[in-house]
């Protein structure tokens, strides 16, 4: 039996953009000490989608007057979506860009691929990448389903999600306002956007660029003596997202500034995730909305001073305990406006609607409970997850913290950087890391 669901606001927006701009979607990578075995990896990703309603939904065709979208959640999946390669020929970075730059039809199940890539392991074994539409998860759930995948293949049984699907769908509905009072608070939020429209946040400064399409990607692991200062040695006021997002600013700063760009307004996107703490690590699907962090010149003088604009921001926002200006931009759309029309509000942000844009994405997943993803007990557990970017944010970083290891997975825009260049960003933001935990 075929369940329906309607999209929520958000997974339409995050569709439409999809439909407008690059492919939204979430990088998830491991890499294995022996060759992956395609047969039983297959059945493992059928176990997972099984496990996890949203890791086999698919989109309900859908008339241009209709006014939503529907998933379709089928008992199974029938599509494959292991593929194999091999680096004969080709390198990993060509290879990443097309696996990662080609657009899902969602209304073919699942919503997401793996790529074994042969001999491009550890000791002799393999790197599966995972691709996952954005519209049915954010970066909990895309780790949700690799996770699920790697028990499955080593003959274990999938954590299921601790709550029913209906339950779950739920939430995003709770947070719209009840009161005058928050639609008014939330309204003011999003007003608080609109000077970016007049004095847009800076632009992080180009280097190699090329006019090809599609995203490069770099991954960096801290060293365990930066990592113990990172998690460990904070005043208790700052989080470890908070010295991440000042690095970033302070790293953006640097970098254009040795690049012959001036720096004012820097402001970073921020995913919240939304989820209830009692399942925060858990559930596939769409429950992320997006605030902005930002500084100005003066607040990068130096790493403390840059960390106190960071966390004033935080604070407040961890207060509120919501995303409240992205949220009442979709409230302000009309109910029962044909899906045809909503397409068209992405056009919104071509010309000078990019000024509304920020200058660079950090995603931080957090301290992630349990172990890393494993298809085998003896692979080194390394995890690289990375969000979707497009210009002009050229930048988007992923941070992830899972077995007392911190990884961050960087993808750049191909029109931003060429893979030297991002190289050098990310160890420059490493840098800046190392100084703002000094």
């Amino acid at each position: 039996m075929t369940r329906t669901v309607s999209f929520t606001a958000l997974e339409e927006a995050i569709f439409h953009l999809d439909l407008e701009f690059t492919p939204m979607n979430i990088q998830g990578e491991i890499v294995t000490t022996e060759p992956i075995d395609l047969d039983r990896l297959r059945e493992a990703t059928a176990t997972a989608c099984l496990t996890h309603p949203f890791a086999r939904a698919r989109r309900q065709p859908t008339h241009e007057l209709a006014s939503s979208y529907m998933w379709e959640i089928p008992d199974a999946v029938e599509t494959d979506p292991v593929s194999v390669a091999t680096l004969d020929g080709t390198d990993m970075a060509s290879l990443r860009a097309e696996f990662y730059g080609n657009r899902f039809d969602l209304t073919a199940a699942p919503p997401f691929r793996l790529l074994v890539v042969r001999g491009d392991g550890e000791a002799g074994g393999d790197r599966l990448c995972c691709c996952v539409d954005h519209v049915a998860a954010d970066g909990v759930g895309a780790l949700r389903i690799l996770r699920s995948i790697c028990q499955a293949y080593r003959g274990e049984t999938p954590d299921g999600p601790p709550i029913d699907f209906e339950t779950s769908r739920q939430v995003m509905d709770d947070l719209r306002p009840e009161s005058l009072g928050e639609r008014l608070d939330r309204l003011g939020e999003a007003a608080g956007q609109l000077p970016k429209s007049v004095d847009p946040p800076a632009r992080i400064a180009g280097e190699g660029a090329t006019d090809e399409d599609g995203w490069g990607f770099v991954h960096r692991r801290l060293d365990a003596e930066l990592t113990d200062r990172l998690v460990n040695g904070r005043p208790e006021e700052v989080s470890v997202n908070d010295v991440l997002l000042a690095a970033l600013h302070l790293g953006i700063d640097r970098w254009n500034a040795t690049h012959g760009e001036s720096t004012e307004t820097i402001s970073l996107l921020m995913p919240v995730n939304l989820r209830p703490r009692e399942w925060f690590y858990d559930v596939v699907g769409m429950y992320t909305l997006f605030v902005s962090v930002s500084t100005e010149a003066d607040d990068r003088e130096t790493p403390q001073s840059a960390i106190a604009a960071v966390v004033e921001q935080t604070q407040r926002l961890k207060q509120r305990d919501r995303a409240s200006a992205f949220q009442a931009a979709l409230d302000m759309i009309p109910p029962g406006l044909p899906v045809g029309l909503k397409r068209q509000l992405p056009n919104l942000l071509h010309g000078a609607g990019s000024r509304l844009l920020d200058t660079a994405v950090l995603s931080n997943l957090g301290r992630i409970p349990g172990a890393a993803p494993r298809l085998h007990e003896d692979d080194p557990g390394r995890l690289w997850l990375s969000p979707p970017c497009r210009q002009p944010i050229g930048v988007a970083i992923a941070a992830a913290t899972v077995e007392g290891n911190v990884y961050l997975g960087f993808r750049h825009d191909r029109e931003q950087f060429d893979q030297e260049a991002a190289a050098s960003f990310a160890d420059l933001y490493v840098e800046q890391l190392e100084s703002a935990v000094a």
